[in-house]
């Protein structure tokens, strides 16, 4: 009996996470599936699944066009960016607090820890005040008057702005107080400089929680698309998720509502995310797991 009531609750179980897992994956499947009807086609639609009569696999030849190619090359080029200066930062500034003591330095990880607790929606309206008046770029005087800054320049979409990078520089923190200094201590009596500990020796038993750092930062900056949106007015100088907010925003607003090539645009973008998490979701298990054990 108790056997039976075991096979019962497994499925049970199996039940409940199968209509979880299809409750998650029915937008995507919404998505592809309209994105392969024709505009007229989707109009008349009202189905829960709209599998269209005739699929219409030219709706995703847009993003080969040059309005769709330039905001997806300026995606994955902004990725790489962030991906590469977020993770030296996380690095070297992550070391110098895990192992050096100097003045100031609880107030540091005090201010680190504090911007965490700050909503990001509360520093747009003052992060767009300052971008619009740096002073001498965009037309603007040594005031920062008369122009119009950094925006709707394509620099904005590699720099930094924000507090969140922050959290990996506490992360890869945590991480290295769980290796013991006897390993930058044997490099240094070998005669090892501070880079080449970092990067010979500190760095390749890190890859785990390095791994954490470029996925989170990477799938993070790819699905950021209010930053592109509220700085850059150009939709072929914007990112490809900001791209399809500008485009989703003028169906709402005038013309015929191509809905279909919106969605087509929408299962693309989802595409390098899945791949990324796919094939590295095992570092990101090894990294947080090193990240929580203290040595």
């Amino acid at each position: 009996m108790r056997k039976a009531g075991k096979i019962v609750m497994r499925a049970i179980w199996l039940l409940v996470m199968g209509v979880f897992s299809i409750l998650m994956l029915y937008p995507f499947l919404f998505s592809l599936m309209a994105a392969l009807n024709t505009k007229t086609e989707f109009s008349n639609m009202g189905d829960l699944f709209p599998w269209p009569e005739t699929p219409q696999f030219g709706n995703f030849s847009v993003i080969f066009t040059s309005s769709g190619l330039r905001p997806l090359i300026n995606t994955f080029l902004r990725v790489g960016w962030y991906t590469i200066i977020v993770c030296i930062m996380a690095i070297l500034v992550g070391y110098v607090m895990a192992r050096y003591n100097f003045r100031g330095k609880k107030i540091f990880l005090g201010i680190i820890i504090g911007t965490q607790v700050i909503p990001g929606v509360l520093t747009l309206i003052p992060t767009f005040v300052m971008v619009a008046n740096i002073p001498l770029v965009g037309g603007n005087d040594i005031f920062g008057n008369g122009g119009q800054g950094l925006i709707n320049s394509p620099l904005m979409l590699y720099l930094p702005l924000g507090w969140g990078y922050l959290m990996w520089v506490f992360l890869f923190m945590q991480s290295m107080k769980s290796l013991t200094p006897a390993f930058e201590e044997a490099a240094e009596m070998d005669g090892c400089g501070f880079f080449r500990t970092m990067f010979q020796i500190v760095l390749p038993m890190q890859l785990p929680i390095v791994a954490v750092i470029a996925v989170n930062v990477a799938l993070n900056t790819w699905n950021d698309w209010m930053t592109p949106f509220m700085y850059i007015n150009d939709m072929q100088e914007s990112t490809l998720p900001a791209y399809i907010g500008m485009l989703t925003a003028q169906l709402q607003q005038f013309g015929t509502k191509d809905y279909p090539r919106v969605f087509a645009l929408s299962c693309v973008a989802i595409v390098p995310p899945f791949l990324i998490f796919l094939f590295l979701q095992k570092y990101i298990i090894q990294g947080i797991a090193s990240a929580g054990v203290k040595g």
